[in-house]
Formats: C-alpha cells, structure tokens, sequence
C-alpha cells in the first residue's frame, strides 16, 4: 500500500466505531427490560416489607387486648379474693370475646385453689403446667410474660397445636402476692389473624419465637380452590435457616421484628413469579436484539483483531518474556502505524534494558567482592592488636603451657584468616570462633563461661561464607558479658537445621540491649543500612554479606531483653 493512503490507526477506529452505534437502540431495549423488572422486583419487596409490618402491627394490638383483658381480669380477682361465681363468669366472658385465639383461662392462688376456664381443661390441670405459671409469673415480677410454644389439645389445630402461656402476677392491696394468673393463646388462630394476604399472588406467613424457633405459619392465594406451600417446614424450622434458605433459593421475602415483650418475628414469602412471567415476551424480544449485538460486535471483534489485536498481542507476548528475564525478546510487527512504530520503540528499550542489567551485575559482584575484603580489613588488625596485647601480659602472669597453648591458637587464627578459601565448612568456622572465644577467655580472667555446639553430621562440611560467625561473638563478649555485674556471664553457640535452612544461635546472659538500641538495630536489620554509616557495623556488615549473596530470605535477626542477655539468629541457606 501507498504510504500517502494509509490510514491511522484513530481512522481505522473512527470507522469501526460507526458500526456499532447503530446497535446503540438494541442495548437500550436491554437496559428498559432490565429495568422494568428491577422496578417490579423493588415494588414486590415494598409490598412484602409492608406486609411483615402489618403482621407485626396487629400481634401488637392483640397483644394489648390481652393485657387489657387480663388487668380486667386481676380486678375482678381482686374484689372477690380470687374465687366465686362472677371470676368464673369472667372468665368465660372474655374467653368468648377473644374466642378465636384464646383457649383457656385460669388463676391459681397462693393457697392453692384454682379457678379456670373451660373446666373440663383446668378441672384436670397438672402439676407440671401449675408450675410453669408460678415460675413464669414469679420471674416476670408483675409483668406480662409469653412463655416459649407449648404443644397443646386444646389449640385449634388439634393435639399438637402451638400455644403459649401469658401470665402475670397478681398483688393484694398491700403489695403482696395472692396468686397467678394465665390465658392459654393458640399461637395459629393468633397468626390467623394478623396474617398477611395478598390480592394478586400467593403469600405464606411465618411466626417464629423469641428462640428463633418456627411457631406456626399460615398461607394465602387469591384462589379459593388451590392453596400451596410457598417453602416446606423442613427448610425454614429457624429464623437462621429460614434466611440461608431464602437467600439460596432466590426466595421474595421480608422479615420484621417485633420491639415488646414478644421478641417474635415474622416473614412474609411471596410468589411474584406469577407477575415476572408477564414480562417473558419482553424479555424474549430483549434476549433477541442482544443475540443480534453479539453477531454484529463478533464481526466487528474479528475486524479489530486483524488490524489492532495481532500488533498487541505480540507486544504482549515480547512483555510476557521480558517479564520471565528474556531481556533478548524482539517483536516483529510490519504495520507502519503508530503501533510499529510502538513495537520498534520496545525493541530498543529492551536492548537498553539489557545492557543495563548486566552493568548492574557487574557492579554488585565488584560491590560484594569489595565489602569482603572491608571487612577483612576491619575484624583482622583488631582482633591481631587484642590477642597480642594478651600474650604480652601473659608472658609475665601465666604459665609456659598456658602461653604455648595461646600461641598455637593464635597461629591457627590467623592461618584461618590467610586462607584464600572464602567459604569453608561450617565446622571449621565453628572452631574458629571457639579459638577466638578462648582468647578473649583468657584476656578477661575466664570472667564468661562459652560453649560452641558442634554441627550435626550431615552439615558439619556444608560450605559457609567466611568470618560469617566470629564478629556476632564479638559483639555478645564485648557489649553484652564485658559490662556484666553480680553473676557469671554465659555464652552459648548452636546449629540447628530448619527446613532448608540452617540457623545459628548466638545466646548470652548479658546486659542485653536498650530498647531505643534494638529498634535502631532491627530498623537497620530490615533496610540493608550501609555498615559504615551507623555504629554496629559487625552485625550489619555480616547481614549484608549474607543478603547480597543468599537473598532477602536470609541474613540475621536479634531478640533482646534490657538486663537479661540477646540472642542472634545467623540464617543461612542449606547448601
């Protein structure tokens, strides 16, 4: 193609764009549908909510009745003393008023007698019953108290039905107890009552107890011959499984809670797929222009791709190697466009890239090669000019044995320090940390007891990096057992394997370190702080050896107490 006449990529995109907007009336057809179903599922959630709320509203009122009928009820108890023929008369009146939810009546006095109504029901009342009024009302301490469902025969479902006992205490006009009294409500005539209906779908009202347990529930269709179950018993038998259930299952529900002395709840599930269904050809028509979309926009994908995708996807691929470190990774694009010219420009960075790193390469070894021979430099004329100064006062005060025995372990400290072996085997850096202890042993009057523990067998020869464990023993001998006062200072060295690590313990029971000191220490422990910039520099020196040549992973790490001793851990890799 002419040069003159090739077209840009914004040209290319400008055109494509044209296709697709004239898809722009389908996805709005999409938009209104979903829409119109968001509205009617948020209009159905209102109405349930509404519904939950009503329920709840009228259990509320019916609740007031009964209190209303009960304190009519205690003043009547307390005009004739708990007994006679105008109690009973009472009783069966308001048994009658509330005829539909509650079953029985009955006050039990303090002596004892009891007054009920039906009498074919109190006349037989057990002992167990009795007691769970006295109880029930004693702890309520003159309020009104619903106890947790009782099975009943006497509720209007039958033998097993749902009642529960409201009981209340009834005082003399001194203040004290004459006895307790107690209306048997049926839970499901209760619910019958309030339950939620509605007109255009089916409904189902669930009670549950200040348990959280299921009391009864009740339905609702706007058919007369058919009434279902919108969920079964089983999923809903409580409050928490009823809504783990409702959840899963994509259930229309809505819970309300009750604020008196109930503590009940109530859900109201409805069946609003009867009304979504309405919407199906809507929805069909929807689904129809999208499938039209996603044909149209395939085509237009496989037009892009051909012009814009390959380009990139071989950009991407050139990043992916670049990423794994194949810094020699070029990528072949042809277009002469903004996108060659972008894949041109990424085969020169990564060329720029490459030189680079290895100029970084070099200068980290040259680095590391550097500090190594700093710190040689650093630990051997100190540690020389120390162990000489000794042997000066030892030819005056110490046996002959004594001095060929300091001699012959100064010579085997500074063969170890000439070798040019710069990783010798653990154990051999072991005894020398052992003969340098034992200098410093005699060069303070044995005022340190030390022990070096020997490597377990299948590391003792593991290569290790040289002078990695004598500048921590220093450090331990001359700021943590040097300043010790009032006891014997311990110096203890072990190996331990961990994992595929090896971990060196340095312990001593010395004077430990300031607390401002081991958060500088450690602070300068995880930045890689430059040895000699700061105090420290044996313990960070060694650090950094070991970071620059192990990795992150490894290095040192310090546990102090201010005036009970340190402990450093040497982590190194298991080679």
């Amino acid at each position: 193609m002419n040069p003159r006449f090739a077209l840009g990529s914004r040209a290319k995109l400008i055109l494509l764009l044209f296709i697709p907007s004239t898809l722009f009336v389908f996805f709005v057809v999409q938009i209104a549908k979903d829409y119109t179903l968001g509205f009617l599922r948020e209009t159905q959630n209102e109405a349930l909510a509404g519904m939950s709320s009503q329920v709840t509203h009228l259990i509320s009122i019916y609740n007031s009745e009964i209190t209303y009928n009960m304190l009519e009820m205690e003043q009547t108890i307390k005009q004739e003393g708990g007994a006679g023929d105008n109690l009973s008369r009472s009783m069966h009146t308001a048994a009658q008023i509330r005829s539909d939810f509650v079953r029985g009546i009955v006050y039990i006095r303090k002596d004892g007698v009891i007054t009920g109504y039906p009498q074919n029901f109190w006349g037989n009342f057990s002992e167990k019953e009795e007691q769970l009024v006295r109880k029930q009302a004693e702890e309520s301490r003159g309020v009104f108290e619903w106890s947790d469902t009782i099975r009943s025969d006497i509720g209007r479902t039958g033998a097993y039905g749902p009642t529960s006992l409201v009981t209340k205490t009834v005082f003399d006009e001194e203040g004290h107890t004459s006895g307790y009294l107690a209306f048997l409500v049926d839970l499901s005539g209760f619910l019958d009552r309030s339950a939620a209906f509605a007109g255009s779908y089916d409904t189902q009202t669930l009670l549950y107890g200040s348990d959280n347990q299921l009391i009864d529930y009740i339905w609702a269709s706007p058919s007369t011959q058919f009434r279902r179950k919108l969920v079964e018993e089983k999923n809903v038998e409580t409050l928490p499984q009823a809504l783990r259930y409702f959840k899963k299952a994509g259930v229309y529900h809505s819970v309300s809670y009750m604020n008196t002395n109930l503590k009940w709840k109530v859900i109201v599930v409805g069946d609003v797929n009867k009304l979504e269904n309405r919407f199906k050809p809507l929805g069909q028509i929807a689904w129809s222009l999208l499938l039209f979309g996603l044909i149209g926009f395939l085509g237009i994908y496989i037009t892009v791709s051909w012009w814009f995708t390959r380009p990139i996807l071989a950009l991407t691929k050139g990043i992916r190697k670049v990423a794994r470190g194949d810094l020699e990774a070029k990528v072949q694009v042809k277009q002469r466009d903004e996108l060659g010219e972008l894949a041109n420009q990424f085969n020169q960075m990564t060329g720029k890239i490459s030189d680079l790193v290895i100029g970084l390469q070099r200068t980290e070894e040259a680095k590391r090669q550097s500090d190594m021979q700093v710190l040689l430099s650093q630990i051997n004329p100190h540690f020389l000019y120390n162990t000489l100064n000794t042997i000066d006062i030892m030819i005056d005060v110490s046996p002959k044995p004594e001095l060929h025995e300091m001699m012959e372990v100064l010579c085997r400290l500074l063969q170890y320090s000439l070798d040019d072996n710069k990783q010798p085997p653990l154990a051999e850096e072991l005894r020398y940390a052992s003969d340098y202890l034992h200098i410093l042993s005699v060069r303070y009057g044995n005022r340190f007891h030390f022990r070096i523990g020997s490597a377990p067998p299948e590391i003792a020869q593991m290569p290790v990096m040289k002078l990695v464990l004598q500048p921590i023993v220093e450090n331990a001998v001359f700021h943590g057992l040097h300043a010790l006062e009032g006891r014997q200072g311990e110096l203890d060295v072990s190996v331990h394997i961990e994992e595929r690590a090896v971990a060196i313990y340095v312990r001593d029971n010395g004077v430990g370190i300031p607390p401002e000191r081991l958060e500088w220490l450690r602070q300068a422990l995880r930045e890689d702080v430059d040895p000699g910039s700061e105090r420290g520099i044996g313990v960070l020196n060694v650090h950094r050896r070991i970071r620059l040549h192990f990795g992150e992973r490894y290095g040192l790490s310090i546990r102090s107490e201010f005036g009970e001793g340190t402990t450093v851990v040497i982590l190194l890799p298991r080679l």
